[in-house]
């Protein structure tokens, strides 16, 4: 069976979780004799990968479009609508990316089978979020394509989102998110929190910034807070100018963009990693950091119930004062309280996510479309 994916951004760039995860679902698919093809943007993609040429690897076929302006992806879309022709299913990764709506439609007029699924972006948040591009977007696609396509969501939330967006009864598989279980980096724990990923309002970073300054332990610690990620440069300074009005210098630190085995080695070292977003629909950071044995504090926002029910982390409001009284929580934890949190993380992430133990939910997903 040939998949083809048209995406904004696919591994080895990590401008958002979802290039990993298709990744690590891609090579699980080429073992079970699929034939994934891949049109992505260049978008995170540095020396040494070829761009404007095919690739054939263990995650099937894949191709980085050189991609100068996101917003009018016109090589991309060009390169899409080439390669529907060939695929049993084209899935979308993507409500609003030109070049993954514009092949949905395309995909739709020539009676392609459609599997869908939205990544986050159906979200009252992310809808409000530039509303004025996307509002029209929503609505032209609701009228070509209505229920014609498979929706797949991550979380119970995300399936409400759906079926507000497109209908009570659009058809809709829920599968959450499965990884790749990187090997555990030995490192000795610092006394450092943190935060990784995409810098962006809807991370509220700057609740995180703001309570990291109001919690006591915090600041009568050693402990300091580090911001990993890359975003666009108003924000980012944004959030520089805040640490410098709240004098918090020298407790919090922006580290930039880390990935790879760098990434995997912050994440084994931190004491806590937080992710106190506004709106989420999965949060890929939330398994790398517990495959870690580094416990998580994510907002309510998330769908990250299970790590209070798992005792491997905390899900709490996002509010300055819940944050704060939270990391004032987390530090003042005695060390054999803090040692069971550490050792039943990666147990979690093994049982329940690891992708090639739960292959057969996306076979007959893909089979029922």
């Amino acid at each position: 069976m040939k998949v083809f994916y048209p995406v904004e951004v696919f591994y080895p760039s990590q401008a958002g979780g979802t290039a990993n995860a298709l990744y690590w679902l891609t090579k699980n698919l080429v073992r079970e004799g699929f034939e994934p093809v891949v049109v992505a943007s260049n978008k995170g993609i540095g020396e040494g990968v070829p761009l404007n040429e095919w690739i054939e690897n263990d995650s099937g076929k894949s191709i980085f479009v050189r991609t100068r302006f996101l917003h009018v992806p016109v090589g991309q879309t060009l390169k899409c609508l080439a390669a529907i022709r060939g695929a049993d299913i084209v899935h979308l990764s993507s409500v609003f990316y030109p070049a993954a709506f514009l092949t949905g439609i395309a995909a739709r007029l020539m009676g392609k089978k459609i599997a869908w699924s939205p990544h986050g972006e159906l979200t009252e948040y992310a809808l409000n979020y530039s509303a004025g591009r996307k509002r029209p977007i929503l609505w032209l696609l609701k009228k070509v394509m209505g229920r014609y396509p498979l929706f797949h969501s991550t979380s119970d939330e995300e399936t409400e989102d759906i079926r507000r967006a497109f209908g009570r009864d659009s058809k809709i598989v829920q599968i959450t998110n499965y990884v790749e279980v990187h090997p555990v980096v030995e490192r000795t724990v610092e006394p450092y929190l943190l935060y990784i990923g995409r810098i962006h309002p809807k991370k509220a970073i700057d609740n995180l910034i703001r309570a990291a300054g109001k919690s006591q332990r915090f600041m009568e610690s050693e402990f300091v807070l580090k911001i990993a990620g890359r975003g666009r440069e108003e924000h980012l300074s944004a959030l520089k100018l805040l640490v410098e009005e709240l004098s918090l210098e020298n407790k919090v630190q922006f580290i930039g963009q880390v990935e790879g085995e760098e990434k995997f080695d912050v994440l084994a070292g931190a004491y806590f990693t937080l992710m106190p977003s506004h709106s989420e629909n999965f949060g890929i950071v939330v398994l790398e950091s517990l495959s870690q044995n580094t416990p998580v504090v994510a907002s309510i926002y998330t769908p990250w119930e299970s790590l209070e029910k798992e005792r491997i982390g905390f899900w709490t409001d996002n509010s300055v004062e819940a944050l704060a009284a939270i990391i004032d929580k987390i530090i003042s934890m005695d060390s054999q309280e803090y040692a069971g949190y550490r050792a039943r993380g990666r147990e979690f992430v093994c049982r329940e996510f690891d992708i090639s133990s739960h292959m057969d939910k996306w076979l007959d997903f893909y089979r029922s479309v």
